[in-house]
This record gives structure tokens, sequence and C-alpha cells, in this order.
């Protein structure tokens, strides 16, 4: 029984997927605070469809190079440029990743690759590396301008000489990459290269290639990007990853997976565009109080403006008149209402939502979409701010909103929801 719930719930979420809105590029997160989860192999596209409307993640690490990779292409039934374009195309962001050589002093049985301890040596090996790790992120299509993600395992610092042809390997690795036109991530222990890239340039090491993100390494089960003992506060400020918590099986949407949790505040941070407003007006209100005949005022506006953009005939006055009437009643049998002429909740709520039904909306999200689902949630009785950025108030409206309308209690604004909204449903 348990199998073939776990099977129903894959159908389910499959079923409200549909094609996606548009083609999307593949790329890594661009100024965005949100969630991310890595994984060994890249999960199945079901998996993949039932995380994205059940879980907060909106990135997800993958695989691409390196000649240490454990998971690589012969463990990887599901990764292909199809693959990436497909989640792509779903709303996913992506942390392309490549291991390839290792400290000199790293220690392991796993068969990684180690680097020289020559220093011109290794720096050729990072330059080969970096050669790689470009071709095969342009294979999977990542264009230029995308960040892609070096790994180096933890190694002991306390070997001076080899914590400094490391250092080397960073600095030439970034240079061949930004030649190339793409953007670093180093992800490495904070204890380690992390910590070690980041004395760098504290003490201003000059000729030296930063990474232009910090992607560090400390379970410490803290879903913040504070670094400190390891990465100090003063770089990479709106530019790091933390991977918080490793090696656990978390489930979303009836989908377990073994995954290494994250969270990301990269290029600034998510932000939204300003608002944009409606016949000059904005469409965000403290309260969107109940109207009838006799009604007048900037709420009357609004409401026969949004009217006019549904298809129903209305004059934007600001008086409730005949044609308001009419247009309010058409609108109701419209939605299957009685034609009772008032605007309720339920009218503002749908009215405010109407527009297109993203796939998935969670955490990190930006732009209009996200500031139309805040303001329909505050019609509909949440509270939650019209941020255009769909922050935590958002998730915690939005759960508080499925809960009402009986839906899962995601942290996801899915088809579903959106369907509620538009019908009025509060």
């Amino acid at each position: 029984m348990r199998r073939l719930a776990v099977v129903l719930t894959v159908l389910l979420v499959a079923s409200l997927m549909g094609s996606p809105a548009q083609a999307a590029k593949p790329s890594s997160p661009k100024r965005f605070t949100g969630y991310a989860f890595d994984t060994c192999v890249a999960p199945s596209n079901e998996v993949m469809d039932a995380w994205n409307v059940a879980s907060p993640y909106a990135v997800v690490g993958i695989y691409t190079s390196g000649n240490s990779r454990y998971c690589d292409d012969s463990k990887q039934p599901y990764l292909s440029p199809a693959w990436v374009k497909r989640q792509a195309d779903r709303g996913w962001r992506f942390m392309p990743i490549h291991v390839g050589f290792q400290a000199p002093c790293f220690e392991s049985t796993s068969g990684k690759q180690r680097m020289s301890t020559v220093p011109a040596t290794a720096r050729r090996q990072a330059r080969a590396d970096a050669d790689e790790a470009v071709r095969r992120a342009a294979a999977f299509g990542f264009g230029r301008g995308n960040a892609l993600y070096l790994d180096i395992e933890w190694y002991d610092r306390a070997d001076r000489r080899c914590d400094a042809i490391v250092l080397s390997f960073i600095d030439a690795f970034v240079q061949r990459v930004h030649q190339r036109k793409y953007k670093v991530g180093l992800y490495s222990s904070g204890s380690a290269a992390i910590q070690s890239v980041d004395a760098a340039r504290q003490q201003g090491k000059r000729g030296f290639d930063f990474p232009d993100q910090m992607w560090f390494a400390w379970t410490n089960r803290k879903a913040n990007t504070d670094g400190r003992p390891y990465l100090a506060n003063t770089f990479w400020r709106k530019d790091r990853i933390h991977q918080y918590h490793n090696n656990v099986t978390v489930q979303h949407g009836g989908q377990k997976v073994l995954i290494d949790k994250n969270v990301v505040d990269v290029s600034g941070g998510s932000r939204a565009a300003k608002e944009k407003k409606v016949c000059g007006m904005t469409p965000t209100r403290d309260r969107y109080r109940g109207l009838k005949p006799g009604s007048r005022g900037k709420d009357v506006r609004l409401v026969q403006c949004l009217l006019r953009k549904a298809g129903h005939k209305a004059t934007v006055t600001g008086r409730w008149n005949a044609r308001t009437t009419r247009a309010v009643r058409s609108y109701r049998a419209s939605q299957g209402w009685s034609r009772t002429p008032a605007v309720t909740r339920a009218v503002w709520t749908s009215l405010l939502s109407r527009g297109a039904r993203p796939i998935a909306l969670k955490a990190g999200k930006t732009g209009e979409p996200v500031q139309r689902l805040q303001r329909s949630l505050r019609a509909a009785g949440q509270s939650v701010r019209v941020t255009g950025v769909f922050d935590a108030h958002t998730v915690k409206a939005v759960r508080s909103y499925r809960s009402s309308v009986g839906l899962p209690t995601w942290p996801t604004a899915d088809r579903r929801v959106w369907a509620a909204l538009q019908s009025g449903r509060r």
C-alpha cells in the first residue's frame, strides 16, 4: 500500500506539472537567497518534479566533470544535457561541480587524483582542470557568465607546503576559468581551502585570482551563511553558500533522496524589481475592503481596472456605477458564484491572482508572480507584505493558506495554490 501511495503521489504531481510556461537556459543561481541541495547521483525527472512542487529547494548541485568524481558519468543514469534543459524549463537552477585534482596531502582510499607537489606542474594541472570544467559545463548548456564550482576536499592545513600548493592551484584554476568568461565558486571544508583563501584575501595577497563565490562545508546544522571562525564576514558577504547538513535522507512529495543541505546567498541576494502599476495605481493595499453600489474611491478605481483587464466591461471612474454593477455580476457569474453586486474578499482574491500559474514559486524567487501571489494572499486574509521576494514570511503565509484550503502544507506556491486563489478560496 505504501508503494502504491507513493506512485499515486508522483502521478498527482505529474498531472499538476503540465508543460513549462517557457523555455529557460540552464543557469547557476544569480541574485538569489534561498536553498539548494546536492546529491551524488542526479535524481530522475520524476523525483525532480515531485521535489519542485513540494520542497523548499530551487537549486541543485550536479557533478559535471573532474577526474576525482565518485559519481562520474558511469554512475549517472539520468544526468545529461537533456535532463539539465528539462529541469531548467521547470525553474531549477544548478551548481555544476568539478571534482578534479586534490591536495597533495589529501588522505583517501577512494582513488582521487592528487595534484603535483611541484608548483609549476600543479598550475598546469589546474589549467587543464579549468578547461575540462568549462568544456563540460558548456556541453550541459551552461553559457558564459555562469558559475562553476571547484571541489577541493578537506586536507590538513598544518602541512604548509601542501596548503601553498593548493592556493597556487586555485589561483591558476580561477584565472583560466575567468579567461573563459565564467565565474568560479570554491567548495571546500571551512577549515581547509576556504580558510586558506580567506586568509590570503585578508592579508591582501597580490596577483591572486580569487573565487567569485565561497561554498563552505561546515555541518553545524545552522541554515545561515555565517562562516566564522573559518570564513570572516569581511569578504564574499553576499556571495557564499553554506553546506550545513550532510548525508541526510530527506523526503518531499513522496520521494526520498540522500542529500547535503545548503543555504545560498549569491550575487547580492534575491531582489525584486519595482512593482508595476495598474491603471496608474499600485494594486497593493493595506486592506482590501468590501465594495458595493454607492462605494467610491481608489479601491473602486482599482477593482474597475481589474475587471476590465479580466475582460469585463467596466469604466475606471472611482465611482460605483451601473456598468460596475454589470461587470461585477458578470465576473461573479464567470466564477460560478451568485450574481450579487458586491466585491468581497473572494472577488479581490480571484481578481488579484489572475494571470499565469507558475509551476512552483518558493524561497528566493522574485518578480511579478511573487508580487501577485503576495497581494492575493493578503486579500485572502493572510498576513504577508508585498515585497516581490518569496521570503520566510511568504513561506509562512503560503503554508497557512494551503492548510486553509485543504492542500498539503508545502512551502511552495504550485498550480493548485494558484487555482485555489483564482477561484477566490480563503
